[in-house]
Formats: structure tokens, C-alpha cells, sequence
């Protein structure tokens, strides 16, 4: 989930496994702005505001992240304060999506008077409608710096790697014989990897009335209006067989694709 790529940062105090802001030492304060920033970060969804997540930021603050996906391959890419802003607006304006980032272990921290630097290890979860999406570890080496008598997070190095998934993007293959017979294959996240399916759909007419049948389902296409009706609700509308094949698939798919991407 693209949603968090920039946003697992930046707050660890440890005091018996509990983060708590009286935990961590006058004299680190690079430990409390990152401290201030996971608590932030974590509670966003429960309402916490865009602008004193951004306050935290050095106005020319860098990052860039490598992302390690399920099947091994790298997605490169940096950000500016801007962008950040831009990636809470996205959270924050979607209800849907939630994520939880919880620390491992830091690897190396350096305090100094005027930068301080944090190597750490960090567990993310991401929720979509209340369902794991995916789950990973973050590797962060973050710096600070005080500017007057404030600090400032002002890069941010990080590989984000995958290690599993259980819902989001999908991809589909559709094969047609005509307009009545059609194949598909689809490819889904599953745990650890993505799986692939195949299915066989047939448009059919039973009793006047056209059918689109899937092994045990059926999906009523009205010849009129388009509709496509499946246990009483409608789940899309089209006038092309094809079409009709892409809103039953997003339907038998909805519990692990976000979205499908048809080729």
C-alpha cells in the first residue's frame, strides 16, 4: 500500500517496552521528535492534524525510499515536504484505510547539539475496510536538526519490504471466443506471494432471461437496461459482453483487489 511509502517514521523511546513521552531523556531530543512523530502518525486516523505532523518537518526536508515488493522488485522514489503533505491529505481523506506502525528495535542512534541521527527497524500493518492489507518491516535512518531552539526531521532514508500481502492491486487477463464464451486469468495477493486463477464465464439465456454463469454463480444481465444483478443487489452496468465479464470479476474479487487493472 503506496498510502504509508513515505510516512513510517520517525518516533522511538523505549522504557520497558512502553513509548512514553516522559520516558525519553532531556538530553535526546531527536528521540522525542521521533517519539512525537509515531504517536501522530499512529493516531492520524483517530484525528490528528495534518499541520502539526507537518510542523515536524525541516521546510527543505529530503527522503527517498526503495520498496521491496512480494515478487522482488524494487520501486524507487523521493519526496519533498510537499509531497508529504500530499500523502496526508490522502489518509487522511480516506475512511477506509488505516495502519499501525510499531517499533522493533533501534540499530544505531548519535546524538550531537545541533543533529542527532536514528538507524531503526520498524513492523508496519495496513488495514483496508477492516481487512490486513499488508504487512512488512521499515528500515529508516533518519536525521534531525535543530534550527533555533526547535529539531527538525530533515532526511529520511528507507527500505520498506513487503512480506505479505492480502489484499490490493490486481491484475486480470481476459479471453474471448465471440461474445458468449470467455476465459480469464487472474492474479491476486495471497499471503506471502501473489496466486493465480483461472475461470470460464459463459453468457447464456434461461427462461427469456440472460445469464452470465460462473461455476456456481449466476449474474442476471438485463437486456434492457445493462444492469448486471448478482443475490438481488447490482454491482455495475454494461452493454458489452466484456464489460459485463469485468464487473463479475470485480465482484468474486472484492474480499482481495482493491482494484483489478485488465489487460
Amino acid at each position: 500500500m503506496k498510502k504509508i511509502t513515505s510516512l513510517l517514521l520517525f518516533a522511538f523511546c523505549i522504557c520497558n517496552g512502553l513509548y512514553t513521552a516522559n520516558a525519553c531523556n532531556d538530553k535526546e531530543p531527536v528521540k522525542q521528535l521521533f517519539l512525537d512523530y509515531l504517536n501522530k502518525m499512529n493516531n492520524l486516523n483517530q484525528g490528528a492534524q495534518k499541520k502539526s505532523i507537518l510542523s515536524l518537518y525541516d521546510e527543505k526536508y529530503s527522503g527517498n525510499t526503495v520498496y521491496v515488493n512480494l515478487s522482488g522488485a524494487l520501486v524507487r522514489k523521493n519526496y519533498t515536504k510537499k509531497d508529504i503533505a500530499s500523502q496526508l491529505d490522502d489518509i487522511i481523506n480516506d475512511d477506509n484505510y488505516k495502519f499501525k506502525l510499531t517499533l522493533d528495535k533501534i540499530v544505531y542512534q548519535i546524538q550531537k547539539e545541533r543533529a542527532g541521527t536514528i538507524s531503526a527497524v520498524i513492523n508496519f500493518e495496513s488495514f483496508i475496510e477492516k481487512k490486513i492489507a499488508e504487512k512488512g518491516t521499515i528500515l529508516m535512518d533518519v536525521v534531525a536538526i535543530r534550527i533555533n531552539s526547535e529539531w527538525k526531521i530533515a532526511q529520511n532514508n528507507m527500505v520498506r519490504v513487503s512480506e505479505a500481502k492480502d489484499i490490493g492491486e490486481c491484475v486480470c487477463y481476459v479471453y474471448g471466443k465471440g461474445n458468449t464464451k470467455f476465459v480469464t486469468e487472474v492474479y491476486f495477493p495471497s499471503g506471502l506471494e501473489y496466486s493465480q486463477e483461472l475461470g470460464s464465464f459463459q453468457v447464456t439465456e434461461r427462461d427469456n432471461k440472460r445469464i452470465i454463469k460462473s461455476d456456481n454463480n449466476e449474474f442476471y444481465w438485463d437486456k434492457d437496461s445493462g444492469k448486471l444483478i448478482f443475490k438481488g443487489n447490482e454491482i455495475g452496468k454494461a452493454t458489452e459482453a466484456k464489460k459485463a465479464i469485468e464487473y463479475v470479476l470485480k465482484n468474486l474479487y472484492k474480499a482481495s483487489c482493491v482494484n483489478i487493472v485488465f489487460n
